[in-house]
């Protein structure tokens, strides 16, 4: 079975919790240089969002 390593697991329900630790680590890791890294994950991420 082949599987994307940047596929985001999503759950039901978002605490601010959550949001707070995904933003920390996604600033850590712009500011160590994974821009681009950043950008991929966003990119693989965009195609699993519902279109109308």
């Amino acid at each position: 079975m082949v599987t994307d390593p940047d596929a985001l697991a999503t759950p039901s329900k978002i605490t601010t919790e959550q949001i707070t630790g995904f933003a920390l680590s996604t600033s850590r890791t712009v500011l160590a240089g994974g821009v681009g890294r950043m950008v991929h994950l966003a990119r693989a991420n965009t195609r699993t969002i519902p279109r109308p």
